[in-house]
């Protein structure tokens, strides 16, 4: 007789009283997310098909909003734009974090790396706005700390973040400070989860330091450096929104603009509710098959072991 053919099925559990005090508090949390998370994605959806400026009756368009938005220049500026934040801010989201945190792993006193690891990530648990009212400060061509350290080093004041040569980076260098330690703790939390066996065993086969950190710890370090990737990617069309707000307003002539803000605009600004959500459904999209392909070029969330 098979293994198979000695097989019982296991019987159902009737349904108790823990089964429905459990799914009592459970359906009006998941009524509670789907209201207030998928309902608006779904509604949104539902707006990028017809005109709408929260006054006048719909009116049908089907793909019109979504053909129309690409002649619009804020549009266009707008996801050339996040491009750009995203390999601007690649080195203070990527490769700067991960650089630190190997050389503070390196520190032999703790106190010392302790002291580091605090001060990088100080700027992370303050509010993006209160960080960028204080570069606003600092930015500032009238009264502002940098202008006026240029001054007196003899070089002219310059109109940081209403120059179309210079308001970019100011937004790259605020968002990139801010968030710089963040990611320098994730990847000293990845590295000090790799085996040290592993590491040990590589410098005993005569392995060099960068040998060692390249083909042993890189590798290693996937799951934390795809997760950093992704976050960074995503927030080049979504977090910088409140230091494009802030600084500068998406000017001058949408030169720091995001695809955010340009959602942002055309729903409060102009009151063109239809192009927004068109606009909206486009980046999620966009941005859900970048992600996607992000994750299976890079190998997923970690590696395997046959």
């Amino acid at each position: 007789m098979s293994k198979n053919e000695n097989y019982t099925p296991a019987r159902r559990r009737p349904f108790s009283r823990e089964d429905a005090c459990f799914w009592l508090w459970l359906i009006p949390v998941i009524a509670a997310y789907g209201l207030f998370k998928y309902w608006p994605m779904i509604y949104s959806f539902i707006l990028s098909f017809a005109n709408w400026n929260f006054i006048s009756d719909f009116t049908w368009v089907g793909f019109g909003n979504y053909t129309n938005m690409f002649s619009k220049t804020m549009f266009i500026k707008g996801m050339v734009n996040t491009l750009k934040y995203i390999v601007y801010l690649f080195p203070f989201f990527v490769i700067l974090p991960l650089l630190l945190s190997v050389m503070l792993l390196n520190v032999r006193n703790k106190f010392a790396q302790e002291l580091y690891k605090t001060l990088f990530f100080i700027p992370n648990i303050l509010a993006l706005s209160i960080v960028c009212m204080v570069w606003l400060w600092i930015f500032s061509s009238s009264y502002g700390l940098l202008n006026n350290s240029l001054t007196k080093l003899g070089i002219a004041s310059v109109n940081w973040l209403t120059n179309s040569k210079t308001a970019f980076y100011c937004i790259v260098a605020v968002c990139g400070w801010k968030y710089l330690g963040m990611n320098m703790i994730l990847f000293i939390a990845g590295l000090l989860g790799i085996s040290q066996d592993c590491v040990e065993a590589a410098y005993i086969d005569g392995a060099s330091g960068w040998q060692c950190f390249w083909s042993i710890k890189m590798p290693l370090l996937a799951p934390t450096t795809v997760y950093v990737v992704i976050t960074s990617v995503i927030f080049a069309a979504e977090r910088a929104f409140t230091a494009i707000s802030v600084l500068t307003s998406g000017g001058p002539s949408y030169t720091t603009t995001n695809l955010s803000y340009v959602i942002y605009e055309f729903a409060f600004k102009y009151y063109n509710i239809g192009t927004a959500s068109a606009i909206s459904t486009f980046t999620s999209v966009f941005f859900l098959l970048l992600t996607v392909i992000m994750m299976r070029t890079m190998g997923g969330y970690g590696y395997h072991e046959e």
